[in-house]
């Protein structure tokens, strides 16, 4: 994982929307589940995902609020996995995007889950009964870049303990095509500058995956 550019990567979420306000039942569904999101969005799509890899490196987090740092037992010093990735229709369209940030797993095994570049986590674990829990922190919205455009969508950021290793912070942000972002009341989305899942964005030096 060589080389470090800047990149934004997601602080600590701020109280968002709670799940519940959310027309949508798969939307509700998908930002409460706690079990594999990959399996959720198969089911849903009825297809199988693949994966892309779109960043994966090995570096020291700049985070402004410490409190994230505390959650995953880290230093401002320690070099920690920061990986984005998307799951992909068979026609190449991405279903959701996902960072995730930690100290790398003391187990071999755990750090082959994680750091897999053709499997999805939630997949991988499954596949390899590795114990799991989800801690969420925080749901709402976000944006989402499509074809020259930018919409709201749905996000959520959660703790994922895997086995008895460190947590590592996980944030998914949704195609609202597939996971729509209306709320209760209003026929539309939240207004994004209003409040978001994955806030304001904070930089630190990654590496471009090879």
């Amino acid at each position: 994982m060589p080389g470090t550019h800047r990149t934004p990567v997601s602080p600590l979420p701020r109280p968002g929307i709670r799940a519940q306000d959310f027309t949508d039942p798969f939307t509700r569904r998908l930002l409460l589940n706690e079990g594999s999101t990959t399996e959720l969005l198969e089911r849903r799509g009825r297809c199988r995902l693949g994966l892309r890899v779109v960043e994966q490196t090995l570096a020291p987090l700049h985070l402004r609020d410490g409190r994230l740092l505390d959650m995953l037992g880290v230093t401002p010093q320690t070099p920690c996995l920061v990986r984005r990735t998307e799951l992909v229709s068979p026609e190449g369209t991405a279903v959701s995007r996902n960072l995730v940030i930690g100290r790398l797993p003391r187990s071999d095994e755990v750090t082959q889950v994680v750091t897999h570049h053709s499997v999805a986590l939630g997949r991988s674990v499954n596949l390899r009964g590795i114990p799991q829990r989800r801690t969420l922190l925080s749901t709402g919205l976000t944006t989402w870049q499509g074809t020259g455009r930018t919409v709201p969508a749905v996000s959520r950021g959660y703790l994922l303990h895997l086995d008895d290793e460190a947590p590592l912070y996980v944030a998914e942000t949704f195609n609202p095509a597939v996971a729509p972002p209306w709320r209760r009341g209003t026929g539309t989305a939240a207004p994004v500058s209003a409040v978001r899942a994955v806030p304001a964005v904070i930089t630190t030096a990654l590496g471009r995956a090879s």
